[in-house]
């Protein structure tokens, strides 16, 4: 059953076999699992369900009703950094650009053999990621709907003989608009909402109630027996009425910052371990003018990239609105920034994105630290000026590289000497999606949040189920992997139930 604050009265209370709190990636997968398995499941979230029709292709609807801090958390160290998180049944895959990538083999072997996480071996989790791919409808979208911001990226690559590929994307039946940011408006985005919650509801055994904040929690010795709440009003979003949950087995789903914030705000963790280990994938994103026209914003938002791991790297095609564009440009570009925004029916857009492995950060009740390491920032570095060199052997005439105090680069020879290797982390216009890290699943309380069957140490009933989890970067997009511990998780407090 679907709820929403219509549905409720000033004071309402509910049981369920289980208690999901965030109905995005991990959330959505776990209540699949659970409710498929005949358990009564119900799912807290604190955003609104959406049908395709009622999304907007405006950046200030997208921010109020679609974005966790309406667009504006931001992680502050040696950098300034926007995080980005989804809000919303269907959490960032509301948002996201539909990007799936199956998590790496060696990945999974690390995190087995060096972080005691054994229900997740590669032959455990090869069928699970399997079902996700399958129930993502995961492919590459016709080069017809690819459109000239990835074309224009593709010849360059090509030109310069990059192991380039075309993104497998959860987007069967994408149409090119380009406004994936901002909520589908045709539903040709997979996202979970589209899948994995109506596979849930379907069962009769699920119920998904929008709108409703989780606050506090009561426990009794090593257990927790109800979770309480507020009821949120879409049209205000200020609080109204109040709910509780009572549940065997409550599952957090509300994603690394989220998460570990309810469980330091109610007392379910330690904070010496909790929060910590906050990794990102920080990326810079390189505009370039050319004669003709390529009109970023039509087409697949992310559909090229450029595999350069070997380098610490990955080159992807992006595309924006005009108005994040120049909210993004460094200002020190001067006359040239209000040219760049004039002609932007003539720049293609692409960044670098670096697999974080020296950087650090952090969740705290009060806000986000990120400390951009020594390497990471070298790389991003080094990504910037494969990129510009892919751009100009497409044919670009110049291109604009996104810190303060930069020059616009007018030809190949001039990258070096702009894209320079001492350029600070805090001059750079970064961005970072896919936060990971923040509950570390692990073999020993004192490194990890959370045990090999993910349960929060020292509670009984209490696990968590989202890319907190993760005890490392992964490295790539993180959807399909967040959604197959998903499908672990609910497994395991399946296997507790029965």
């Amino acid at each position: 059953m679907k709820r929403r604050f219509s549905d409720y009265g000033p004071e309402e209370q509910w049981d369920a076999d289980v208690c999901i709190v965030g109905a995005g990636a991990g959330g959505a997968a776990t209540a699949a699992r659970l409710s498929q398995d005949g358990h009564k499941v119900i799912v807290l979230e604190a955003g609104s369900f959406w049908e395709p029709q009622q999304f907007k292709s405006d950046t200030t609807f997208a921010f109020r009703n679609l974005y966790a801090n309406r667009g504006a958390r931001t992680a502050v160290g040696n950098c300034m950094l926007p995080v980005p998180g989804g809000r919303g049944v269907g959490g960032s895959t509301l948002i996201n650009s539909a990007i799936c990538f199956k998590t790496p083999e060696p990945v999974l072997r690390d995190w087995v053999d060096n972080h005691g996480c054994s229900r997740l071996t590669v032959e455990a989790m090869s069928p699970r990621l399997d079902r996700v791919w399958e129930t993502l409808r995961v492919g590459v979208n016709p080069v017809f709907v690819q459109r000239n911001n990835n074309l224009i990226f593709k010849k360059g690559a090509d030109a310069l003989g990059l192991p380039g590929q075309w993104m497998p994307r959860s987007a069967p039946g994408c149409s090119g608009c380009g406004v994936c940011q901002m909520g589908c408006p045709t539903g040709g985005k997979w996202s979970v909402d589209r899948n994995f919650v109506p596979e849930a509801l379907l069962t009769g055994n699920c119920d998904i109630n929008a709108n409703c904040r989780v606050e506090g929690v009561t426990t009794e010795g090593g257990r927790v027996t109800r979770l309480s709440g507020r009821t949120i009003d879409p049209e205000t979003l200020e609080p109204a009425g109040h709910f509780t949950v009572r549940a065997r087995e409550f599952i957090l789903s509300a994603g690394p910052v989220g998460t570990p914030r309810f469980l330091l705000r109610n007392g379910l963790a330690d904070d010496s371990v909790c929060g910590h280990n906050l990794h990102l994938h920080p990326a810079l994103g390189m505009l370039a003018r050319f004669e003709q026209e390529i009109r970023p914003w039509s087409g697949v938002t992310q559909g090229f990239y450029v595999d350069r791991w070997e380098r610490g790297y990955l080159l992807q095609t992006f595309s924006m609105n005009p108005d994040q564009t120049y909210v993004g440009m460094p200002w020190s570009l001067g006359e040239d920034l209000i040219r760049i925004l004039r002609d932007l029916k003539n720049m293609a857009m692409a960044g670098a994105l670096v697999h974080d492995e020296d950087s650090s950060g952090q969740v705290k009740l009060r806000g986000l630290t990120y400390y951009v390491g020594d390497g990471d920032r070298k790389r991003l570095l080094a990504g910037m000026r494969e990129c510009a060199e892919v751009f100009f052997a497409a044919g670009a005439i110049e291109t604009y590289a996104p810190f303060v105090g930069t020059r616009t680069i007018r030809k190949p020879s001039d990258i070096a000497k702009i894209i320079t290797d001492d350029v600070p982390a805090r001059n750079m216009y970064l961005y970072a999606s896919h936060p990971m890290g923040t509950c570390r699943m692990g073999g020993d309380p004192e490194t990890s949040v959370i045990d090999p069957d993910g349960r929060v140490w020292g509670w009984d009933n209490l696990s968590v189920a989202d890319a907190s989890v993760f005890p490392t970067s992964l490295g790539v997009n993180p959807q399909v992997t967040t959604m197959a511990v998903g499908l672990t998780i609910g497994e395991v407090v399946s296997e507790r139930l029965s």
